[in-house]
């Protein structure tokens, strides 16, 4: 009763390779038969989900580019579920795309892709490949640095509104530690890589930038570790709001604690990597929709109010012995 039409057995999905101290390089692709981003409105529409998401899970973004039918993101997770990052992202484009566009079905083909770079060198080249993503689009040829929808403008210093996605400083400082100077080699190697294709050709370029004296690799990156327990959450919250009421998670009605509420509720899902399940178990007797609307005010409070605003780094120094 297992075998499918052919009698064959059904192969198993992969397991998807996810190390969240690692960068990924992770591609989305539409369905065939559909354009992803059919005007510029589209691809600022997932810009703006990109940076809502990296604010929310405390991600970093190295590169991107948005062509027509597909994502690049050189992603370092800092220490989050990629998974759920990138799900929440296209979830949230989708449910735009369709009521945009009055269709309903699948906007993305199936899983995102992704692939760890545990290389460190190699992290160059990943960036390289995304930036001279759209040197097939006749009016780019030979100028993907103009390219709006792609972070190398960013790197060049070309422009800076892409929503503070983009965190070019990692990758540049491999280069030079004079900020002009790293752009323009980082230039120079994007160039040279346009011109390859193969792999260990790409890494004979890297050794021309890497192999020499004045190069030193900087692993300057930010890992938070997710695997806080939810009474460190509470206990760092409450030194940090100040509240002194024993267990006020569990209090639903008083207005004056219903922000530390939704706070601790929001970084619980950030810090302690919850789903809204284990949300749900934690605090008993509330629905799922419930947990993501007050996760969704934590946010909130956390982004615009300023007295909440410098949460996370007093948190994470009230249970610094697991930030690095």
């Amino acid at each position: 009763k297992y075998l499918n039409v052919k009698g064959v057995f059904p192969l198993p999905r992969i397991a998807r390779i996810k190390a969240p101290d690692t960068v990924h390089h992770v591609m989305c692709r539409s369905i065939s038969e559909l354009t992803l981003f059919k005007n510029y409105k589209d691809k600022v529409k997932y810009l703006e989900l990109l940076a809502l998401y990296c604010e929310k899970f405390q991600c970093s973004i190295l590169s991107y580019c948005l062509m027509d039918t597909h994502v690049h993101i050189q992603l370092d997770p800092r220490g989050s579920d990629m998974s759920k990052f990138m799900h929440g992202i296209n979830l949230c484009y989708a449910q735009y795309y369709n009521k945009k566009y009055r269709r309903h079905g699948h906007v993305f083909q199936g899983r995102f892709l992704s692939r760890a770079v545990f290389d460190d060198v190699y992290n160059l080249v990943v960036s390289a490949y995304i930036h001279n993503n759209p040197k097939d689009i006749p009016d780019y040829r030979d100028a993907v640095h103009t390219y709006p929808y792609s972070s190398y403008g960013i790197y060049l210093g070309n422009y800076d509104y892409d929503f503070g996605l983009a965190d070019p400083d990692f990758i540049l400082s491999q280069f030079a530690s004079n900020p002009k100077e790293a752009m323009v080699r980082y230039a120079e190697f994007v160039s040279s890589c346009n011109k390859v294709t193969q792999k260990e050709k790409y890494y004979e370029l890297i050794d021309d930038y890497v192999k020499n004296d004045k190069y030193d690799y900087k692993s300057e990156r930010v890992v938070i570790y997710r695997d806080y327990s939810p009474h460190e959450i509470l206990n760092a919250v409450e030194s940090a709001l100040k509240t002194e009421i024993p267990n006020f998670i569990n209090v639903k009605y008083n207005r004056s604690l219903s922000d530390a509420r939704a706070v601790s509720t929001f970084l619980m899902r950030c810090l302690c990597d919850f789903t809204y399940k284990d949300i749900c178990k934690t605090l008993g007797n509330i629905t799922a929709s419930q947990a993501a609307n007050l996760c969704n005010k934590g946010y909130e409070l956390i982004k615009s109010i300023p007295k909440y605003q410098n949460i996370y780094p007093e948190i994470l120094d009230f249970i610094k012995p697991k930030a690095s």
